[in-house]
């Protein structure tokens, strides 16, 4: 599969609404003439030791139990809202995406080394017309315990407090526990999530 070059100049700036979540509007991207459309997405690897990247932070879907393949790093779509609203640079956007997705679904607020790793990872929905596809651009930063600490603290307020967590909005309440990754334990979202830590891991290897 061609990974398309989402950064290239000259690419029409867009947002579509889709059939699975149509209270929202999602960002893309598409050739002028080619006519591919590429919708845009990140995640994110946090971690606390740089001598170990694949112990990193992982996030629950609600509702579902701790041994069901639910873990995923902090991820998810970009808002056309957010692309749409100024001029900047693409790279600026994504990155601007995968600081609001880890506050939303990690509980961790003011990371200032967040990092574009260039990795990719493409594919395309089944429901997709011919020519579109979505892309994940992945992010990563070595962080404090403090840092985790927010994370951790939150969600033993959230076990405690369901009532609490419910009247919290929507983007802010899809995930209800957090742990570090254990390919054993924190068994990976099957939708993407697996192929999106294997080039984690080869990244890291290198």
């Amino acid at each position: 599969m061609t990974i398309y070059n989402v950064f290239q100049k000259g690419l029409i700036r867009g947002s579509e609404r889709l059939p699975f979540d149509p209270d929202k509007s999602y960002a893309y991207v598409e050739h002028p003439t080619e006519g591919w459309r590429v919708f845009l997405r990140t995640a994110s690897f946090l971690y606390k030791d740089s001598n170990n990247p694949m112990n990193f932070l992982v996030v629950k879907k609600r509702g579902t139990t701790y041994n069901s393949k639910s873990w995923e790093p902090p991820k998810g779509q970009m808002e056309g809202k957010d692309l749409l609203k100024n001029p900047r640079n693409l790279q600026s956007h994504l990155q601007e995406n995968a600081l609001r997705e880890i506050e939303e679904e990690s509980h961790i607020y003011g990371i200032k080394n967040l990092k574009y790793t260039g990795l990719i990872y493409q594919n395309r929905e089944k429901d997709y017309p011919e020519k579109w596809y979505f892309q994940y651009h992945i992010f990563h930063a070595k962080l404090s315990d403090s840092q985790f600490d927010q994370a951790f603290e939150t969600f033993d307020w959230i076990k405690t407090h369901p009532e609490g967590f419910d009247r919290w909005k929507r983007d802010r309440k899809e995930k209800d526990d957090v742990a570090w990754y254990n390919p054993s334990k924190t068994q990976m979202n099957p939708r993407w999530c697996p192929q999106i830590v294997s080039l984690w891991k080869q990244h890291i290897r290198k």
